[in-house]
């Protein structure tokens, strides 16, 4: 048997456990003190003991969770989600050392002590979630687990999500050679692509989070949740405007291409108090004669890569230079522009030259190259660029073989 913690014990020789905060079926958390800070903080650590997972499972979601947080702090990590501080080990036990959020409680309690929510805090607590669910999307994340126990609310009706231990390293397709079946993430805030992971082929990705956060909604606003799909808050009793009632039964569609594409414009949406889906454009994979809608927040990724797929996923010709999302689409009042997200570049033709766009990331893998990321002029490659109709948009390079023409629509 692994050894676990008891209260009082200090780990890594810093920090001090208090009082058991809580359990699932991957983990075991406990308020700490920080004895050199002074801070409280949370420790996790595998649950071996009272977990009815195999020790390998704990520990492959349990290292999950730590590659998770480790992607979200490495990108700047968000106020909504929970912070990592550190990751150490104490007697062959793995802990991470996370942000404890003060007076939170997490929303199934909410609702157990004071019953349904006021409307327009509903809404805001959307807002920030869906915007939590954007930069975790940003950064190839899909979180996969949304339900009331995994997000904690403040005093102040701040929500804080918390547990990533599914959110990431999963087979897009539900293969169920991957150990992924889906067997341990059932429920009605799970929409079907999820729930019944080894049984569909149908895609996880950012719409999975939006049906997720639209059935967390309609808790809030009632109380409980029915497993349909589909739902208008205003037919199971809740109090709440035509618009917001609107922008959930739309976000929990059964049928992924019927919700919101992404977190992006579920939080745009909830913010106009407008269900109706933005402006869309178009662009057009020259080499293949294909055709796609993109909305803002829409991405370009390669086809079969390992993390979450992009909206729109296509064959890299010579392997794997596109990344597994490559590029962003992304709106500023009536402009449209694109946001490079990968590590070899995209090159955009303005006129009758190419402007290479290169986001931090693929700077710095330039750099640990010993290559120099500027241009020809000396400039540094902006990573977002504005889009005109009939801009090309080439992934990796002009000569690479992938060009697409931009359209609004």
């Amino acid at each position: 048997m692994a050894w676990e913690p008891e209260p009082g014990d200090v780990i890594a020789g810093r920090y001090e456990l208090a009082e058991f905060l809580g359990k699932g079926g991957f983990a075991k958390a406990y308020r700490a003190l920080d004895t050199q800070t002074g801070d409280s903080v949370v420790l996790k650590h595998p649950n071996y003991s009272e977990s009815q997972n195999d020790r390998g499972v704990i520990e492959e979601y349990f290292q999950k969770e730590a590659e998770t947080l480790e992607r979200i702090t490495a990108a700047g990590g968000h106020e909504n989600v929970m912070a990592l501080y550190e990751a150490v080990e104490d007697r062959g036990t793995p802990f991470l050392v996370v942000e404890l959020v003060e007076g939170g409680i997490e929303l199934d309690e909410v609702i157990e002590q004071h019953g349904p929510i006021d409307a327009e805090q509903v809404r805001q607590i959307g807002i920030d979630l869906a915007d939590a669910m954007g930069f975790i999307h940003e950064n190839e994340i899909v979180y996969r687990d949304l339900k009331p126990e995994n997000v904690m609310l403040t005093p102040d009706i701040t929500p804080t999500l918390i547990d990533f231990n599914t959110a990431t390293g999963f087979d897009a397709t539900g293969d169920p050679s991957t150990g992924n079946t889906g067997t341990t993430i059932l429920g009605p805030f799970k929409p079907r692509e999820v729930a019944e992971a080894s049984r569909t082929d149908v895609r996880q990705g950012p719409w999975s989070d939006v049906y997720s956060i639209g059935k967390i909604l309609l808790f809030l606003l009632k109380g409980s949740v029915p497993k349909k799909d589909g739902v208008n808050p205003q037919d199971f009793g809740a109090d709440c405007e035509d618009a917001l009632a609107a922008i959930v039964e739309r976000a929990t569609q059964s049928d992924y291409r019927q919700r919101y594409r992404n977190a992006t414009v579920l939080r745009d949406v909830l913010e106009a108090r407008d269900p109706t889906p933005p402006a869309t454009a178009s662009v057009r994979y020259i080499q293949a004669d294909q055709r796609f809608t993109v909305e803002p927040g829409d991405t370009i990724g390669r086809a079969g890569a390992s993390g979450p797929p992009a909206s729109i996923t296509i064959d890299d010709p010579q392997g794997e230079y596109i990344s597994s999302v490559q590029v962003q689409f992304d709106t500023e009042g009536d402009d449209w522009y694109l946001v490079d997200r990968s590590l070899n570049g995209t090159f955009v033709q303005k006129g009758a030259g190419w402007q290479r766009v290169l986001c931090e990331a693929g700077r710095e893998r330039l750099r640990s190259e010993g290559e120099d990321p500027t241009d020809r002029h000396g400039d540094v490659p902006p990573e977002s660029i504005r889009l005109r109709d009939g801009d090309l948009v080439s992934l990796v390079h002009p000569t690479y073989g992938v060009t697409f023409e931009f359209n609004s629509e």
